[in-house]
């Protein structure tokens, strides 16, 4: 829409350093505007060297408040609180309707320990379970682990089908951090017979779309889409409007939307429109 060109660069295995040096690389090509995460304290040096060189810069999905201000930076970005206590919420709450106990084990995987807004989600999650036991006289526990769905998804549904081998019939949920994570229980449930709907509860953030099919298929009971693509068009939009226009930086969140069984198929029908322009623009293949 605004005949911009645009690449994107990154690396497969997290890390801080390694975010870093992919920042760096990107402000040696001294581009008009860097979109990236700024999850860590340690990536502050990176936005500071794109700042020095005139680089427009927007945050985009996970975001640390105080230093997005003291940057000066706008940031289009979710809200973990919220996230994680509509997620542990969730868990709880399918954990009773599919076990029909008042108590057991809730299973979180974490697939990227150490981002900030990942692990806020996880406390959160963890608070949201702790709420719906007071409000329905429920005992679930919670217990986390790091499940690499992030990394590689064979090794997390390794470590998903060795928690749930070890866990037995006190596990009641299975609940992801991120979309990977989901997809990772989605088929690690698959792959060990389990009865889509039955046994365990299954859910994660995020709503990718193999979360999307977990959910048709009943595996996964929820997924809460935070709009990543949406996040896309509007910190490239907010980067339009600072570089071309003048505006000074935005501070936007997104909105967290349940998403089960009965409301997928608006999700799905969502995210084919944007895969089908991505297939106009060559970003994926046909």
């Amino acid at each position: 829409m605004a005949n911009w060109e645009y690449q994107h660069i990154g690396n497969p295995i997290y890390s801080v350093q390694n975010h870093l040096e992919q920042m760096n690389e990107a402000v040696s090509a001294r581009p008009d505007v860097i979109i990236t995460e700024l999850e860590s304290p340690g990536m502050v040096s990176g936005f500071q060297r794109a700042l020095e060189k005139g680089i427009t810069v927007v945050i985009a999905d996970q975001v640390l408040g105080a230093e997005a201000e003291k940057l000066g930076l706008g940031s289009i970005s979710q809200d973990p609180e919220a996230l994680g206590q509509l997620n542990g919420l969730q868990a709880a709450h399918w954990a009773e309707r599919i076990s029909g106990k008042n108590e057991g084990v809730i299973l979180i995987g974490n697939g990227n320990p150490g981002s900030a807004l990942i692990d806020a989600v996880q406390t959160s999650t963890e608070a949201g379970v702790v709420a719906y036991n007071q409000e329905h006289d429920t005992h679930f526990t919670t217990e986390s682990f790091a499940d690499s769905a992030f990394d590689d998804i064979a090794t997390s549904i390794s470590k998903y089908s060795y928690h749930m081998e070890q866990k037995g019939d006190d596990l009641v949920a299975l609940v992801g951090l991120g979309g990977a994570s989901g997809i990772a229980i989605w088929k690690t449930l698959r792959e060990n017979d389990v009865t889509p709907g039955k046994q365990i509860a299954a859910g994660s953030t995020d709503i990718f779309p193999d979360q999307q099919t977990g959910i048709e298929e009943g595996y996964l009971q929820w997924g809460i889409d935070q709009g990543f693509l949406v996040m896309g068009f509007l910190s490239a939009a907010a980067a339009w409007l600072q570089l071309e226009q003048g505006y000074p930086a935005w501070r936007i969140g997104s909105s967290a939307q349940l998403i089960t069984r009965e409301n997928v198929a608006e999700a799905r029908s969502r995210t084919d429109l944007w895969i089908e322009r991505a297939r106009e623009l060559g970003l994926i293949a046909s």
